[in-house]
């Protein structure tokens, strides 16, 4: 049996095997920047959206093809969203709320796991007291789970969401705008570009 953690605290991955891998799975992870811990017997590497897919691939049990790792990374689903990709959702009544959720698997053609993070601002300009225009950077890297979260409630593995296509008629434009419900009240729609420009307030 083989077992896949994702290490929170260290932004890690972990794999262990009941019994010694194949020489081609050992090649891979080698290539792949993993590393034997002696102490705790496991393969251990930060985590990135290759990595996620060669540990995935590894403990469904398919089969390893040295040098196609960075193929399996970018797999896309019917939505051209692949992991690493982010969802924000803006949200509230009396103040405005933004989240921001990373693709860390993709299920079949239309779903995905997610978990919550935190994109670091780059920029902030106050609009007044309590509120202000923020200025989120996007990459396709992969960031740690926020340590606290509304929406998700296993932010190891990541919720299953279904995705959906937006609310347009050209249908790439559609599937550009995908989105999936996070609550009753509230959707996350992927972010296209690499920063995300968003208004967020709040009350004292």
């Amino acid at each position: 049996m083989t077992t896949l953690t994702l290490n929170q605290e260290l932004n890690g991955i972990e794999i262990k095997f009941d019994c010694k891998p194949i020489s081609s799975t050992l090649e891979s992870l080698k290539k792949s920047g993993f590393r034997w811990h002696r102490q705790k017997k496991v393969w251990y590497a930060k985590q990135t959206p290759e990595r996620i897919e060669l540990a995935q691939s590894i403990t469904d049990g398919k089969e390893i093809k040295t040098g196609t790792t960075k193929e399996k990374a970018e797999k896309k689903n019917v939505f051209g969203v692949k992991v690493g990709d982010i969802f924000s959702a803006s949200w509230g009544y009396e103040q405005t709320n933004n989240d921001f959720f990373q693709v860390i698997a993709l299920v079949g053609e239309k779903s995905v796991r997610v978990r919550e993070v935190n994109p670091p601002i780059v920029r902030r300009d106050p609009v007044s007291g309590m509120a202000e225009d923020r200025v989120y950077k996007i990459t396709g890297e992969i960031l740690p789970p926020s340590p606290h979260s509304v929406f998700i409630k296993d932010q190891e593995k990541g919720d299953l969401k279904r995705i959906k296509p937006g609310y347009f008629q050209d249908e790439e434009e559609a599937k550009n705008n995908c989105y999936f419900d996070i609550s009753s009240y509230a959707s996350a729609y992927k972010c296209n570009g690499e920063i995300k420009k968003v208004y967020e307030s709040w009350y004292y």
